[in-house]
């Protein structure tokens, strides 16, 4: 009886210790400190994970949001334009030689002159004397007769009727006009010169030439209705000319309209006077010295 009383109780306390222990083992697996800290199973990261690339994922730091936001690219520094050179021409040279009722050049002769065919019908070029032909500064011989032949290519008749005066033919021209015209100061009713005195006329600078359509002894107003004005007009330019004296500034050059008169003066400057409607005096006026733009306005 003893022994089966001792023998219950012993069982008793074995299953209530076994009960205690079993308790605490429960209570391990569902408190652990591990899943508390990391959460759900879903968050658990894998081997090699580093916590501080976690927090720069949420702070939006990380590679991943990198990628994700990529840099702006900035935009291009527009680069200014360059500002252009001023426009410039050194009025000293040859082509720029002003000659007028108030320049004048007295004696001046050309260094060279040479002789075309009148009407460009023979396009070489003589350096001796021929009273046959034009007489022109050497130095334009070939843009004229360039400009000549271009316009007879177009089909329009042209003829070279003069070119080169030396002071006493100029001044026998103007003398005999001034005769002509009953006048003495070579000037009509409106002050405009018909004709040059001696020294101011461009004819003895060698740089010009008075081109009509036909054989003329009288130039005249019936010049501007013929297709060769017009063609030389409107290409003039593309050879270094210049209308010298063109309708409408006869109260800047102080001459006549001549729609005959050629002067050259080179292609930059041609290009540049016809673009701005202008003539030599006003052209000396934007660009020549001071004291010879004064004179000339």
């Amino acid at each position: 009886m003893k022994n089966r009383l001792g023998r219950a109780i012993v069982a008793l306390i074995f299953l209530f210790l076994f009960g205690i222990y079993f308790y605490k083992q429960l209570g391990i697996r569902t408190f652990s400190d591990d899943i508390a800290f990391w959460g759900e199973a879903t968050s658990l990261h894998p081997e090699g994970f580093e916590a501080s690339s976690a927090v720069a994922e949420q702070n939006g730091t990380g590679a991943a949001a990198s990628e994700a936001q990529p840099e702006p690219t900035p935009e291009p520094t527009a680069t200014p334009e360059p500002t252009p050179a001023p426009i410039a021409f050194d009025l000293s040279s040859w082509e720029y030689m002003l000659v007028n009722g108030d320049h004048s050049i007295d004696q001046y002769v050309p260094a060279e002159l040479v002789y075309l065919d009148q009407a460009v019908e023979a396009l070489d070029i003589q350096t001796a004397y021929n009273q046959n032909r034009v007489a022109v500064d050497a130095r334009i011989a070939q843009p004229l007769l360039d400009m000549a032949k271009a316009c007879k290519d177009a089909g329009y008749p042209v003829f070279l009727s003069s070119g080169y005066r030396s002071y006493s033919e100029q001044s026998a021209n103007f003398q005999r006009i001034c005769a002509n015209n009953g006048i003495t100061d070579g000037k009509d009713a409106n002050g405009h010169y018909i004709t040059m005195p001696a020294g101011c006329s461009e004819h003895q600078t060698g740089l010009c030439c008075d081109i009509t359509d036909k054989y003329r002894e009288i130039k005249n107003d019936e010049i501007f209705q013929t297709d060769t004005y017009k063609w030389l007009k409107e290409h003039c330019a593309e050879y270094g000319f210049i209308l010298r004296f063109p309708t409408g500034k006869e109260d800047i050059t102080g001459v006549m309209n001549e729609g005959w008169h050629f002067r050259y003066v080179g292609l930059e400057a041609a290009k540049y006077i016809k673009e701005n409607d202008l003539t030599l005096e006003e052209f000396w006026q934007r660009f020549g010295p001071a004291e010879t733009a004064a004179e000339t306005m």
